[in-house]
């Protein structure tokens, strides 16, 4: 009788020992497949993001960007905002190219720079032309007006922004805008800083 309590107790034990190691094994099991879906959630995520924000023409950018020390990540704001990356783009006023620039604005920005007549109008679709004179007339706006914000308002409204500033209803301090009257220009000014914020998030911070 001794024995064979004993031999009971020994198996029941085991068994809760099993118990014991097939609970670990859950659990274990358990945590993987929560942090391989974390990572899977993440990593589609990270895509999406990267899908959405595209780094492209980095080559042009980059060069852009250190010829007229303009910021990389508002340099893809406004492509991303003008054109979608689409170098054949253009829109119903007749703005080409990447960085949507008028035809007229193309010649005048040649003439200005010294080299009227180097180009013709559908050198616009060129990547690489479209992208320097496009990141040639936003400094030209930031050295003109001062920030970013008034560079971008007047790279899709003009010369105009010049008005606005100086029109106390619209600044306060002649700098920055505090109001954008045209709505166009408003939300092209919202969305191409949204953009330039998620661009140095992702990328460049």
């Amino acid at each position: 009788m001794t024995t064979a309590r004993h031999s009971r107790r020994k198996s029941k034990g085991f068994r809760r020992f099993l118990r014991f190691i097939y609970f670990i094994l859950a659990m274990t099991v358990s945590a993987l497949l929560i942090w391989g879906a974390i990572q899977l959630l993440s990593d589609t995520k990270e895509k999406t993001l990267n899908s959405l924000y595209p780094v492209k023409y980095e080559e042009y950018v980059n060069k852009a960007a250190r010829d007229y020390n303009m910021d990389k990540a508002l340099i893809y704001g406004v492509i991303r905002t003008e054109s979608g990356f689409n170098p054949e783009a253009e829109s119903s006023a007749g703005a080409r190219g990447l960085m949507q620039i008028m035809p007229e604005s193309f010649q005048w920005l040649q003439t200005i720079r010294g080299v009227e007549g180097e180009y013709t109008d559908d050198d616009l679709y060129d990547p690489e032309i479209n992208i320097d004179y496009g990141v040639y007339l936003l400094k030209y706006f930031y050295d003109r007006y001062g920030t970013e914000q008034t560079a971008v308002a007047a790279y899709n409204a003009g010369f105009v922004v010049g008005d606005w500033l100086s029109n106390p209803d619209y600044s306060t301090d002649g700098v920055v805008l505090d109001y954008i009257p045209y709505p166009e220009t408003s939300a092209y000014v919202d969305k191409v800083l949204s953009a330039k914020d998620k661009y140095k998030e992702l990328y460049f911070n």
